[in-house]
């Protein structure tokens, strides 16, 4: 980002400024008191967004657990991992070995169309009701993740909330999707709930039980203005360095939302006003400073971007 770019050069500038011109014996205390060297940005209107990262797993569009209503001994595997199937198709045979009784081998059926992505009991095996034997994922075009986000956070979550993922099998890939689900409760032992985000999967190049990155927008403010983190004081968020000319002035603001670059500043400073980042913690009312130009606070901070093609590069 090119405000990132600009603060990292002001930076280093002050750095070097720090090395330079150090005042020799028997001159004047005027003299000694040297202009503050400090990094500037110009205020700006722009978007202020907050999310948070959260990791979760692919599931299909339609993705069911597939288990047997008798118990018995699995006769065979009629489809193998990866297997098309329709509705109502048989995944495997179970027979009843009760001694004395001539049972002969009944299907467990699939209840969707889709692909068996695994089968988890092998011929001889025993099975029985409410065990799972196989998982059937119906996706193509389209596939979910899956992912838990903090009670904390969770008020602010909201279906149809954009959302970046990246995929641990294709790292260099951004797949930009949007909430379509939020579970109504809480777990008590983790304090997070469940979030569904559906993603777009035109290439096919997402399958089920692959691990995700999820950013997700919490909480986003247009059209208001903003400044960087770094303009802020870590101890007090009620106080600002603006600078006029070469002379530094402390003001009072109110700070709105606090974003991930950036934040909401609701009084106490204007679009166009010059604030201090870097080297602000050196300075007081009134103290005279050389300003450095690090650019203008970025109308649009880093985050998810729903108009990003699914194949776009980070």
């Amino acid at each position: 980002m090119r405000l990132s770019r600009t603060i990292i050069a002001g930076s280093m500038a002050l750095a070097l400024l720090a090395g330079c011109g150090k005042p020799g014996k028997g001159k004047g205390k005027a003299e000694e008191k040297q202009a503050v060297a400090v990094a500037v940005v110009t205020a700006d209107t722009g978007t202020v967004i907050r999310s948070t990262s959260l990791v979760g797993t692919l599931v299909g569009e339609q993705q069911v657990t597939v288990m047997p209503k008798v118990a018995g001994r699995v006769t065979e595997i009629a489809r193998a991992e990866g297997s098309y199937v329709k509705a109502g198709d048989p995944i495997l045979y179970i027979v009843n070995d009760i001694p004395g009784m001539d049972y002969k081998p009944g299907p467990v059926l699939s209840p969707i169309s889709g692909v068996v992505g695994k089968v988890n009991v092998e011929v001889g095996q025993s099975a029985a009701p409410g065990m799972p034997v196989a998982t059937v994922a119906s996706y193509g075009s389209r596939i979910r993740v899956k992912a838990a986000v903090s009670d904390a956070d969770l008020p602010y979550v909201k279906v149809g909330a954009s959302a970046d993922a990246t995929i641990s099998a294709l790292p260099d890939q951004v797949f930009s999707g949007r909430v379509t689900r939020i579970s109504p409760m809480v777990d008590a032992m983790s304090r997070s709930a469940t979030v569904e985000v559906m993603l777009p999967n035109d290439q096919h190049r997402l399958v089920p039980g692959m691990t995700a990155s999820v950013r997700l927008v919490l909480e986003r403010r247009e059209h208001v203005v903003a400044v960087p983190l770094g303009a802020l004081f870590a101890t007090d968020r009620t106080r600002i360095v603006t600078i006029d000319g070469t002379t530094a002035r402390v003001r009072t603001i109110q700070v709105g939302l606090v974003g991930d670059a950036l934040v909401e500043i609701v009084s106490g400073i204007r679009p166009g006003d010059k604030v201090a980042t870097t080297g602000k913690e050196r300075v007081q009312d009134g103290d005279a400073v050389r300003p450095i130009e690090a650019g203008t606070a970025a109308p649009v901070q880093p985050a998810t971007d729903s108009a990003r093609p699914e194949s776009g590069t980070r």
